[in-house]
Parts: C-alpha cells; sequence; structure tokens
C-alpha cells in the first residue's frame, strides 16, 4: 500500500492493508526495522495501533509514549504522530483506523488538509 524511506529523516517502513471487506475499519499492517521511523503526519482518521513484536515510542502531539508487543496506542484524528521502533528486531503494528469513514465525512479537503499539514509540521520541526 505505501512505503517510505528517507535516511537523512531516518525513516524507513512499509504500510500493507489487510484485505477485508469493511465499510469503515481499514486494518494495516505497519513494519519498521531497527532504530528507523515513520513520518512525523496526521491525518483525519484515528488509529489504533496494536504492537505485534517489537518496542516503540509513539510521538503523539508532543506526548512520548513508550509501547511493547502486546500494548495499544491511540492517535486521535489530525493528531501529530510518528513512531520509532526503539528495539532491536523489526517493529510490528497491526494500526485500525476509520479510514472508510473518515474520507467519507472530509470529502473534497481530506487530501488536501492532510497535505498542507504535514508539510506545516515538517517545517515547524526543522526550525
Amino acid at each position: 500500500m505505501y512505503a517510505n524511506r528517507d535516511d537523512k529523516q531516518n525513516i524507513e517502513f512499509t504500510v500493507d492493508r489487510i484485505p477485508i471487506n469493511a465499510d469503515v475499519l481499514d486494518p494495516r499492517m505497519v513494519r519498521i526495522p531497527p532504530g528507523k521511523n515513520n513520518e512525523y503526519h496526521r491525518h483525519a482518521h484515528e488509529t489504533l495501533m496494536y504492537v505485534l513484536s517489537g518496542g516503540a515510542r509513539v510521538l503523539i502531539d508532543g506526548a512520548a509514549i513508550q509501547a511493547r508487543e502486546g500494548d495499544v496506542v491511540y492517535a486521535p484524528r489530525w493528531a501529530l504522530h510518528q513512531t520509532h521502533n526503539a528495539g532491536d528486531g523489526e517493529l510490528r503494528i497491526l494500526a485500525v483506523t476509520d479510514f472508510g469513514l473518515a474520507t467519507r465525512a472530509f470529502v473534497g479537503a481530506y487530501q488536501h488538509r492532510e497535505k498542507e499539514q504535514d508539510e506545516r509540521a515538517m517545517n515547524e520541526r526543522s526550525t
């Protein structure tokens, strides 16, 4: 579904959609190698992250949350968040979102607003 690698920002991860026929829920498998992270980002959908293996440090609106296998972390709508693999092995997270609902509720402005907010967030972090 999505992958990104940017050595300058220590970003390396993959996201694969888990194929189920649901109207609202959108489960995804997130994989992050040791020492790497995903982008610092936000979106209109809520995300419930269940750590399947590994250890993570999750930033949500500036607050750091430590999580390990079996822990659940919640990222609210539009919250800036980033997941860092703080363990020695691959971090695997089952991320369940309400993407189906969010795309219906925010039709039209959803993708545009998300991109603008992500760009602002990255600019704020680099200054």
